[in-house]
């Protein structure tokens, strides 16, 4: 029984140990990451600062992926010249119904303006399709967003809507809550720094986890330090209980 026990308590000891280190390397590159941005770019007393709407929890870096262009965007009045040039395209998007915890998975949007008739064979097909249609201007902007996950754009957010082939926006979605979950797309036409939106889906989808993903998810909560010192307190709790052993053999 003892030397179950002090196996247990080694083998604790070494996983705490690993995952808490892993944790504390991670949280330093990170926070040295961040002040070499600080350093490399400084701040500018008086510098102009984007205007616009706050971004809400999980929304993507939306105008990242155009620096060369306004970032910022008013919301576009529908006047009538506008709607005449609206032309009308099949729109398609993907999302999983269900993901696990702590696993990323995509999300992908396509619109054709080329004369077909559908835009789902531009994606994966591999999760959930839903089809429709959505009226574009010369470029579009797609926005996820979604509280329960962190989201990563893959492809620009803002495009020149091509009359070759498929205009395509994936995002990197990563869950990081269980249950069910609602995930959010937005379509824009833009047009002279005013955004129209066009389309919006919500789809839902249920995130479910292993018992490794909780075992994981409840060690993320604990402080790497206090990790470490844990690990390193079972680790030479398990081996004085091996030296017993033998000893007493």
């Amino acid at each position: 029984m003892l030397r179950l026990f002090s196996l247990i308590l080694l083998l604790a000891g070494l996983t705490f140990l690993g995952w808490g280190g892993y944790r504390y390397y991670m949280e330093q590159q990170a926070v040295g990451s961040g002040s070499q941005v600080a350093e490399d770019q400084p701040f500018q007393s008086g510098s102009p600062q984007a205007s616009g709407p706050a971004r809400r929890s999980g929304e993507t870096a939306a105008f990242e992926a155009a620096p060369a262009e306004s970032d910022t965007f008013g919301i576009a009045s529908a006047t009538s010249e506008m709607m005449a040039r609206l032309r009308t395209v099949p729109i398609a998007h993907e999302t999983p119904t269900d993901a696990k915890f702590n696993r990323a998975f995509e999300v992908t949007v396509a619109i054709d303006a080329t004369g077909d008739d559908t835009a789902a064979d531009a994606l994966p097909g591999e999760g959930n399709v839903v089809e429709g249609e959505a009226q574009i201007l010369d470029k579009a902007q797609a926005t996820l967003t979604g509280p329960a996950f962190d989201i990563d754009p893959v492809s620009p957010s803002i495009q020149r809507v091509s009359p070759v082939t498929e205009n395509i926006w994936r995002w990197r979605v990563t869950p990081l809550e269980t249950g069910m979950h609602e995930l959010r797309i937005e379509l824009f036409a833009l047009e002279n720094d005013e955004a129209l939106p066009i389309r919006t889906f919500t789809d839902r989808v249920e995130v479910r986890v292993s018992r490794l993903g909780q075992a994981l998810a409840m060690a993320d909560t604990f402080d790497p330090v206090f990790m470490i010192l844990g690990g390193a307190g079972s680790l030479l709790a398990g081996l004085f209980g091996v030296f017993r052993f033998f000893r007493g053999r």
